[in-house]
C-alpha cells in the first residue's frame, strides 16, 4: 500500500477525532506563514502555546491523526540504524507534507542508541552521527548522489535540530566542534536558497556543564527547550505550584541566552511511571492523573505566560513507545484528554 493511500485511509477512520480541530482551520502553519510573507524564523517567533508532539516511531500514518487532534508540529527522532539512510528522512518528510503538519528532524548525535548500551570502537561520532547530518543536508558520499532530504523537499521543514541533548552528553567531543557541525547544517541551507532554522535539543544543566558555550549560544538560529521539571529533587505534582516554579526558572535561564532570539519548548512531560527515568524525588507521583494535571498546567497558563511570551510547546512524547511519557498508550489510546487550546 502507498503512503499517501495509507494515509487517506487513515484520515477516513478519524471522523470524531477530526471535529476537534475543525476549528483549526485548513493548511498547515508553514503554508500559512507563507501566506503572510514570514520566514520560517519569524513564524517560530511568532508561535505560542501548544505545538505539537515528539515523536520517534516509524508509523508516519500517525501524522494525520496528530493533525486532527490539533498539533500543528512534530519533532521526528530518526531511528539509530535508519538515521544514515537519505530515504529515511524522505519517507518522513513526505508523510508530513502529506498530513499538512509541520515537521522539526532531529539528527541523532549520540554515537550509540540506547540509554546504558555499551560503546564499541565504531561508535564515535565520526563514523556514526556525521553520516546522519550528512544524510539530512548533503550530498551523500558513498553510493548516492544528491540525497538531501531537506534540501529537496523543504515545504514540510520547520527547522532542524542537531542533537538532542548533545552538550548534555558531549555528543560531539566539545561546544566548539558541535558549533561547526551546526554552521556547516546552516551553509548547506543558505546555499540551496533554504531560510531553514537549525538548533539542538537541550535541558539548560546541558548548557551549564559544558565549559564555554559560546560558540554554541551564537550558532543556533533559536533555542529548542527541553524543560523537564520532573527531575527536579522537589518535584510531587504536575500540577502544583512547585512545578510551575521549576518551569519558569528553566524558562529564565533560556531568555538569558537567546538574547531576543525565538524561544520553543520542544520536550516537556510528565510520565505516568518511572520505569523508563526515575525522578530525582523521592516524593513524586509519576501517575496518569499527575500526567494530565501538568499538561493542564500548561494550557491554564496561556494568556499568563506562553501568550505574551510567544513561547510554544511540545509533549515529550506522542505514545508510550518511551514507556510512561506518552499522551497516549502504545495501543493508541489516549490516557487523558489530549485537547489544548491553539490560542488564548
Amino acid at each position: 500500500m502507498s503512503l499517501l493511500i495509507a494515509l487517506i485511509l487513515l484520515a477516513t477512520t478519524l471522523g470524531p477525532v477530526a471535529a476537534l480541530s475543525s476549528r483549526h482551520g485548513p493548511g498547515n502553519m508553514l503554508e500559512r506563514a507563507s501566506a503572510n510573507n514570514l520566514t520560517r524564523l519569524q513564524k517560530i517567533q511568532s508561535m505560542y502555546a501548544w505545538e505539537g508532539f515528539v515523536y520517534d516511531t516509524q508509523m508516519v500514518g500517525d501524522f494525520t491523526r496528530m493533525k486532527y487532534m490539533g498539533a500543528r508540529n512534530v519533532i521526528t527522532f530518526e531511528f539509530c540504524e535508519l538515521g544514515a539512510d537519505p530515504t529515511y528522512y524522505d519517507t518522513i518528510i513526505q508523510a508530513a507534507g502529506l498530513a499538512g503538519i509541520s515537521i522539526i528532524p532531529l539528527v541523532w548525535t549520540l554515537p550509540i542508541h540506547y540509554a546504558g548500551q555499551n560503546y564499541t570502537a565504531v561508535d564515535t561520532f565520526a563514523i556514526k552521527s556525521v553520516p546522519r547530518i550528512y544524510a539530512l543536508t548533503e550530498i551523500w558520499y558513498d553510493t548516492h548522489t544528491d540525497e538531501q532530504a531537506v534540501i529537496r523537499n523543504p515545504d514540510p521543514v520547520l527547522a532542524v535540530a542537531l542533537g538532542d541533548e548533545p552538550l548534555y552528553d558531549d555528543d560531539a567531543g566539545s561546544p566548539e566542534a558541535l558549533a561547526s557541525y551546526i554552521l556547516g547544517m546552516k551553509t548547506s541551507f543558505q546555499a540551496a536558497g533554504l531560510d531553514i532554522p537549525v538548533s539542538i535539543s537541550d535541558m539548560d544543566i546541558g548548557w551549564q556543564q559544558s565549559g564555554n558555550i559560546t560558540s554554541v549560544q551564537n550558532a543556533v538560529d533559536f533555542f529548542m527547550i527541553n524543560n523537564l521539571v520532573y527531575y527536579n529533587n522537589d518535584s510531587v505534582w504536575g500540577g502544583d505550584q512547585v512545578t510551575w516554579s521549576n518551569f519558569l526558572d528553566v524558562m529564565s535561564y533560556f531568555d538569558s541566552l537567546a538574547e531576543g532570539r525565538p524561544i520553543l519548548v520542544t520536550q516537556t512531560g510528565w510520565p505516568s511511571n518511572e520505569n523508563t527515568w526515575p525522578s530525582n524525588s523521592t516524593n513524586v507521583q509519576a501517575n496518569v492523573p499527575s500526567e494530565a494535571a501538568y499538561w493542564n498546567l500548561l494550557d491554564y497558563h496561556c494568556e499568563d505566560y506562553f501568550k505574551p511570551n510567544n513561547i510554544g510547546w511540545m509533549w515529550r512524547s506522542w505514545n508510550d513507545n518511551i514507556d510512561g511519557w506518552g499522551a497516549l498508550y502504545v495501543n493508541g489510546t489516549a490516557k487523558f484528554p489530549v485537547q489544548a487550546r491553539l490560542s488564548c
